[in-house]
């Protein structure tokens, strides 16, 4: 049982579904330390511009009464603008300093600088008019020196344009930190909850996005143990709704195979038996009969002779089918003269035809020279011509047509038969499929001759195509590259 559980434990963690889940969290923990820390700086540095800001304004009022009431000249004089100043220091939580026009400290919050020189690079530029704001991100603390102009006159014309002295204002930013650690609490405590709900989305997300793909994994392990389902649907994305299309159509062509697998076996034991049977029926009368006369006993041997040599001829079809089949490579390719292979062909089987009172008839516009197996073709159209022979109307014609282009050349036989329903069609080029199985079996045929023909013109990478019409004849259409393109190369029947 435990070790059971630890292999689930394994397999989940090796699943796609735990690897969606940590991709949702990583993205989720990663958005959310940049948000939470882009909004605490955020927050931060906010509230100091505001903090900051307050200040400058506070300065410029300070400053100004500063300037319109000589404060830099005689400050022990101006004991209203020296507790505003003090008023200052202590609101900000900071130190206030002023120094006169030669940077002689005049006034010190602090009470630690008075009759003292600053001297520092804030200090000088202030002096020439330029403020500066310095922030100390260790300290926590703002630092901001600003320039103390010459009172305007009251006709709006400055008395005179020189700097009289500089403010100093070192204030602490102490509660804008807080305030953005504060912030960043609240934010982690939010992201662990984010992350939480981020988890169990992801987790519920990736269990339905794999659901399908788990279904889909069973239906494979059924069909790997011999157990073919009927179809499934599987609900969800696009890429999911075509896998399950295409397992679907995986599952018919397998029950197809079985099928025609199954068929294909009960078929072959059929054909084999017959003849054996009939072997047996005859041997068993001879048997029965010891004083029988030599005239009976010859036309039971010649029987059971024919039954021999038909059951040689559907074992060497069916050897023939298994090498086709597995596609041994045996093909001896070279340069043919089709018009004189089909011309060969036909003068063999026109015995055959005059028999069965049929005229064949050969048809051909150019001369045609293609890379072929000469042996497999021979034996692929022959069968083609003799089914068209044997099933033929009294009187009837078999017309053979060749032709080509630049890259094909075709091969038509025609016959005026008794023809084939539409719905015979599909079937034709199975093995051991016959229209009419009682005719098939007085003309002797093995139901693999078209099963034949069509893998010889497929090795060739070749197309066979029949139309037919019951009652009028059939026309089977071979359709093969001039060239022939070894297995693995490009090629295409356009």
């Amino acid at each position: 049982m435990e070790k059971n559980r630890s292999g689930r434990f394994s397999g989940f963690f090796h699943s796609m579904r735990f690897r969606i889940v940590l991709i949702v969290l990583a993205a989720g923990c990663l958005a959310g330390v940049l948000f939470f820390f882009s909004s605490a700086v955020f927050v931060r540095n906010r509230a100091i511009t505001i903090r900051t800001r307050t200040v400058q304004e506070s300065i410029a009022m300070v400053k100004d009464k500063i300037a319109r009431n000589v404060y830099t000249i005689a400050p022990a004089q101006q004991p209203d603008i020296t507790r505003e100043l003090d008023f200052a220091a202590s609101y900000y939580n900071g130190r206030v300093t002023v120094t006169d026009a030669n940077l002689l400290v005049i006034y010190d919050s602090y009470s630690l600088e008075y009759d003292k020189y600053i001297i520092s690079s804030e200090a000088i530029t202030a002096l020439r008019g330029t403020s500066s704001i310095t922030n100390d991100d260790n300290k926590k603390m703002c630092e901001i020196v600003t320039p103390i102009f010459d009172v305007l006159t009251e006709e709006g014309q400055s008395s005179s344009n020189k700097v009289m002295g500089i403010i100093i204002m070192n204030f602490s930013l102490e509660d804008c930190y807080e305030l953005s650690s504060g912030y960043t609490a609240l934010a982690v405590s939010i992201s662990i909850i984010t992350i939480i709900i981020l988890l169990i989305i992801g987790n519920l997300s990736a269990k339905r996005f794999t659901k399908p793909l788990n279904a889909v994994s069973q239906v494979l392990d059924n069909v790997s143990e011999g157990v073919i389902e009927k179809k499934i649907t599987l609900g969800g994305c696009t890429e999911i709704t075509r896998i399950s299309d295409s397992v679907n159509d995986m599952l018919d062509r397998i029950e197809k195979l079985e099928d025609s697998r199954q068929e294909f076996v009960s078929n072959v034991s059929h054909e084999l038996k017959t003849p054996i049977t009939s072997i047996k029926v005859l041997s068993d009368s001879l048997i029965a009969q010891p004083d029988a006369p030599v005239e009976l006993y010859r036309e039971f041997m010649q029987d059971i002779n024919s039954e021999i040599d038909r059951e040689s001829t559907i074992i060497n079809d069916l050897l023939a089918m298994s090498k086709l089949d597995r596609k041994t490579g045996d093909m001896h390719i070279a340069l043919v003269n089709i018009n004189e292979l089909l011309e060969l062909l036909l003068k063999r089987l026109t015995p055959i035809a005059s028999a069965a009172n049929v005229e064949l008839i050969y048809e051909s516009y150019r001369e045609v020279d293609a890379e072929v197996d000469e042996v497999k073709l021979n034996l692929a159209i022959s069968n083609i011509v003799e089914n068209a022979i044997k099933y033929n109307k009294e009187k009837g014609t078999v017309k053979v047509f060749l032709n080509s282009d630049h890259k094909f050349f075709i091969i038509r036989v025609s016959d005026t038969g008794i023809g084939m329903p539409q719905s015979e069609l599909d079937n034709i080029f199975d093995r051991f499929y016959r229209v009419d199985k009682m005719r098939s079996r007085k003309t002797g045929g093995t139901g693999l001759g078209l099963a034949i023909s069509k893998s010889i013109i497929l090795l060739h990478h070749g197309t066979v195509r029949v139309e037919s019409v019951e009652g009028e004849g059939s026309s089977f259409t071979v359709r093969i590259p001039l060239n022939y393109i070894p297995e693995g190369s490009d090629w295409s029947n356009e």
